[in-house]
């Protein structure tokens, strides 16, 4: 499995379908989160999108694809690039065959907590259609005719459809040169991305330094300054912080205990686990456990 896919496999990220249909007369639309990933597919027709990272609205066209990250300052979709005030008469949603405009809208939920990662990708990812690639366009091709279809069990397709939407607008992001830096812009060196790959994989392996520089094939003094360079971290440290992520989403789990946490962590001690996980987060995994059981995301200073 390489860098990214693994990334994502540990994240588990699907999507949710919020819209898939069409809009009528002075539609806006009001989606920002300061945890989940907002994405708006234009299906027909145009909209315009009105941001501060933006100099003047952005106009979509239809195939047109955009992302809003969770650190994305607050932001419109509307059918005019002057007009923004929600709720105007007239304003209506519809079957995609009858609206002005077509749009699929959605979010995106980490698994695990929603990540300071994210921050390495630029705020608001707009792919035109015209640039997204032959699998990209494909797939938005497929949502694009399946919102047309009308078909029985059309809003479940199109949403397990949507899951592959955000790893693809990434990876578009990696091949363009959009994102340098943290562990996206870290995929593009090669032996980097093994050693991420090997590390978001398999957290809970007795990983040693020397074991992954083997596996990569780098000295130490060599692996060390590459994670200096993309995260300001020693190797060994990010894979603390990172198995620490994902021990946080565990003990969110009904019925999972502190014990079984550390263990699928790799950790044969309790003591050790306890003292890594208070080092990150702040407070003692079982006190966490407790004040968070499916309730919130936690944030953990994961390098940027």
């Amino acid at each position: 499995m390489d860098g990214l896919s693994a990334i994502f496999h540990s994240l588990s990220l699907r999507a949710r379908l919020v819209f898939a249909g069409g809009l009528c007369g002075p539609w806006v639309v009001d989606h920002n989160s300061e945890q989940a990933i907002w994405f708006h597919l234009v299906t027909k027709g145009c909209g315009w999108v009105h941001s501060p990272a933006w100099p003047e609205p952005l106009r979509l066209e239809t195939g047109d694809l955009v992302l809003f990250l969770p650190h994305a300052r607050k932001h419109y979709l509307s059918y005019s690039p002057s007009d923004v005030r929600p709720d105007l008469p007239g304003a209506r949603t519809a079957h995609w065959p009858q609206g002005d405009s077509g749009m699929v809208c959605g979010l995106i939920e980490p698994g695990v907590a929603p990540l300071p990662v994210w921050r390495t990708l630029p705020t608001e990812i707009v792919v035109r259609q015209r640039q997204a690639g032959p699998i990209l366009a494909q797939l938005i091709e497929l949502i694009t005719a399946e919102s047309d279809s009308g078909r029985f069990g059309s809003f479940a397709v199109i949403e397990r459809l949507c899951d592959g939407i955000f790893l693809l607008a990434v990876r578009h992001c990696i091949e363009s040169g959009s994102v340098r830096g943290g562990v996206f812009g870290a995929m593009a060196d090669a032996r980097l991305e093994k050693a991420l790959a090997l590390i978001h994989q398999e957290p809970w392996r007795d990983w040693t330094l020397n074991g992954l520089c083997a596996q990569v094939g780098l000295s130490k003094t060599a692996l060390i300054q590459k994670f200096d360079r993309h995260f300001q971290l020693p190797p060994m440290e990010y894979l603390t912080r990172w198995r620490m992520q994902i021990a946080a989403d565990w003990l969110s789990e009904s019925g999972m205990t502190v014990e079984k946490v550390a263990s699928r962590c790799g950790y044969d001690s309790l003591s050790s686990f306890s003292r890594a996980f208070k080092r990150c987060l702040g407070t003692s995994p079982g006190r966490y456990r407790r004040s968070h059981s499916g309730a919130e995301y936690p944030l953990i200073p994961i390098p940027e």
